[in-house]
C-alpha cells in the first residue's frame, strides 16, 4: 500500500472502531437497566434493541444514493452527525421512550455501506481485501472491548455515561474524518451519476452482486442462530457466562490470524476464485460438529472456531466481490444495498432464531441449519455461474 492507502485505511479502523464502541457498550447491559427507566418493560426494551437494525435497513440505500450524487465526505459527516444526536437524546431523556428514539436515530446515521464505497475509491484492488480485512479486525475488537467495557463503565458512571461516552467518540470520528479523508475532485469522475430506481433494480439483480446480498443475509441469518445456541449450550457443558468472553476473544484472534496470513500468501487462483464457496462448505462442516459433538466442551469449541474462520473470510470476500465488480459511480447504491441485506439477516435471524429455539430441539435446530447453508451453498454456486 502508499501512503494515501495506508492513512483511508487506518482512518477507517479508528472511525468504524469508535463509532462501533459507541454502540455496541449498551448492548450488553440494556436489557437488565433498561427495566430500570421510566415507563421501561420488557416488550419496550426488546423495541430499543431492535429498532437500531430496523432504522439501518430504512437509511442504508438512500444514503448510498445521496454518496453517489453529492460531496462524499459531507454524506459521511452527516451520517456520524445523525449518530452523535441519538446519543444525546439517549443520555438526556431519561426514560424508555427516549431511548427508543434515541437508539433510532443512531441506526439512523447508516453510513457503513458509504464508507466501505468511499474506501474502494481510495485502494487499489490489489490492496482492497487487505484494507477490508483491517476494519474488519477494527469491528471485532471493538465488539470484544464493548462486551467488557459496558459494564464496567456503568459500575463507575451509571448507565447514561455509555451513551455520553458514544457521543465523544462520535464528535473524534467526525474530525478524523474533516482532517484526515481525503476529497475526491470532480474530475475524477466521468459524470455526475443521475439516479433511478431502474438502475437500483439492475443493481440488485445483477447476479455478481446478488450474490454477496443473499450471501451476507444467509451469514448473518446463521450467526443471530448460532448464538443463540452457543451461550445456553455453554453453559449446560460446564463453562459459566463469565467465562464465555474467553472462547469468543481466542477463537476470534485466530480466525483473523489466518484471514491475515491467508490474505498476504494466498496466490492459488483455484482457491482465490472460489473462497466464497469454500468458505459456506466450511460453515457447512461445523453446523454438522455442533449435530455430532453438541454434548462436549471441545466440540462445541471446535465449531465456534471453523464458524468464525468462514465468518470472518466470508465478511471480507463477499464485500469485496462488489467493490470489484462495479464502477465508481454507483458503488455507494450498491455497497448500501448489501449493508441492508446485512441487516436484514440480523433482523430475521434475531426473530427466527427466538422462534425456533422455543419449539425445535438442538438437534433439529442444527439439522435445519445445514439445510439453510445448503440452499445458500447451491444458490451462491449458481449466481457464480
Amino acid at each position: 500500500m502508499n501512503f494515501l492507502e495506508l492513512q483511508v485505511t487506518l482512518s477507517f479502523c479508528i472511525i468504524f472502531f469508535l463509532r462501533m464502541l459507541g454502540m455496541f457498550m449498551v448492548v450488553p447491559v440494556l436489557s437488565k437497566y433498561g427495566m430500570f427507566l421510566d415507563g421501561g418493560n420488557k416488550f419496550l426494551i426488546g423495541l430499543s434493541i431492535g429498532i437500531y437494525g430496523i432504522a439501518q435497513v430504512l437509511f442504508q440505500i438512500p444514503f448510498g444514493i445521496l454518496f453517489d450524487r453529492f460531496n462524499r465526505k459531507k454524506i459521511i459527516l452527516m451520517g456520524l452527525f445523525v449518530f452523535l444526536i441519538g446519543n444525546i437524546i439517549s443520555a438526556s431523556i431519561h426514560s424508555i421512550w427516549g431511548l427508543i428514539i434515541g437508539r433510532f436515530l443512531q441506526g439512523s446515521g447508516a453510513i457503513s455501506g458509504v464508507c466501505m464505497a468511499y474506501l474502494s475509491d481510495y485502494i487499489r484492488e490489489a490492496h482492497r481485501v487487505k484494507s477490508i480485512a483491517a476494519i474488519g479486525v477494527s469491528f471485532a475488537v471493538s465488539f470484544l472491548i464493548s462486551i467488557i467495557s459496558g459494564p464496567l463503565i456503568i459500575q463507575k458512571f451509571g448507565f447514561f455515561a455509555i451513551f455520553w461516552i458514544a457521543s465523544c467518540l462520535s464528535i473524534i470520528c467526525m474530525i478524523i474524518v474533516i482532517v484526515l479523508l481525503p476529497v475526491l475532485q470532480r474530475n475524477q469522475f466521468k459524470k455526475r451519476t443521475h439516479f433511478s430506481y431502474k438502475q437500483l433494480l439492475k443493481l440488485f439483480l445483477n447476479k455478481i452482486f446478488f450474490r454477496s446480498y443473499m450471501g451476507i443475509f444467509f451469514l448473518h441469518c446463521i450467526l443471530m442462530i448460532n448464538f443463540m445456541i452457543i451461550p445456553n449450550q455453554l453453559e449446560i457443558l460446564g463453562c459459566i457466562l463469565s467465562y464465555h468472553w474467553k472462547i469468543y476473544l481466542y477463537t476470534i484472534l485466530i480466525s483473523f490470524l489466518i484471514l491475515f496470513f491467508f490474505t498476504i500468501y494466498c496466490k492459488n487462483q483455484f482457491i482465490l476464485k472460489n473462497i466464497i464457496e469454500i468458505s459456506i462448505f466450511l460453515i457447512l462442516i461445523s453446523e454438522c460438529i455442533i449435530l455430532l459433538l453438541h454434548s462436549y466442551l471441545f466440540g462445541m469449541i471446535i465449531f465456534i472456531q471453523i464458524f468464525f474462520i468462514s465468518f470472518n473470510f466470508l465478511e471480507v470476500f463477499l464485500s469485496s466481490n462488489i467493490s470489484n465488480n462495479i464502477s465508481k459511480n454507483y458503488k455507494g447504491s450498491a455497497m448500501s444495498i448489501y449493508s441492508t441485506s446485512q441487516f436484514l439477516g440480523i433482523a430475521f435471524g434475531g426473530i427466527f432464531s427466538g422462534w425456533i429455539y422455543s419449539v425445535f430441539t438442538l438437534s433439529q435446530i442444527c439439522l435445519l441449519q445445514i439445510f439453510i447453508v445448503l440452499i445458500w451453498y447451491f444458490f451462491s454456486f449458481f449466481c457464480k455461474k
